[in-house]
């Protein structure tokens, strides 16, 4: 089996990074707007309240424990999203939640959104690979929206510090393709294995078949 096709390019290091900036400052900055918006406690007392009041929330079972547990650093960007909407004060953006926000809106709900909206967008991408130029555009883009959000919570620089390490971060395409090398011989191994024990097999048929002959 070829592996050509998966090989490290400039343009899906671009993807990665992306997508450890989606998971890591992105993500991370939603937890603390969570933390300084609502306590662990009344979290609880928001979420047991909305149910209460049966109004459907898009939570999974897995999920209610992490909210019960109130580990906010175990909550993902889909959780987080569903109680920044359904359980926080935080006031929906100019165009209401689940919507794509005005580019003029830079409120916290809007900001929000755009991590969303950016999340499910390279989440669902048919090709992990960004060109270089979009790549850059990208790039502002997130960094306006966690120094926007760093700049509410009133804290220090660390998402945006992250942001910037990221871009420049070492991701050398040949430490990759390293590993691509390294599947391959993992593959070629297992094909010996499977070829082993078909042959394995055919030679107990045989001895089988000759031991009721006799």
């Amino acid at each position: 089996m070829s592996l050509s096709k998966y090989e490290s390019t400039q343009e899906t290091t671009n993807f990665a990074r992306v997508a450890r900036i989606i998971l890591g400052p992105c993500t991370d900055v939603l937890r603390a707007v969570l933390a300084k918006e609502i306590t662990p406690l009344n979290l609880i007392k928001h979420f047991n309240a909305c149910i209460s009041q049966n109004k459907k929330l898009s939570v999974s079972q897995e999920q209610e424990q992490l909210i019960y547990g109130g580990n906010y650093l175990e909550f993902d960007i889909t959780l987080l999203y569903v109680l920044f909407r359904n359980v926080s004060s935080i006031s929906p953006h100019a165009t209401k939640w689940g919507n794509n926000p005005n580019p003029t809106d830079r409120s916290v709900s809007a900001n929000i959104e755009r991590i969303r909206i950016k999340r499910n967008h390279y989440l669902h991408i048919k090709h992990p690979s960004i060109s270089k130029t979009d790549f850059e555009q990208e790039w502002k883009q997130f960094f306006q929206i966690v120094k926007e959000l760093e700049h509410y919570l009133g804290s220090s620089t660390d998402f945006q510090d992250a942001v910037t390490a990221i871009k420049e971060c070492s991701m050398d395409p040949g430490v990759e393709q390293s590993y691509t090398q390294k599947l391959r011989i993992v593959e070629n191994l297992q094909d010996l294995v499977n070829t082993l024990n078909e042959e394995l097999k055919r030679m107990k048929n045989e001895c089988a078949e000759k031991s009721w002959k006799g």
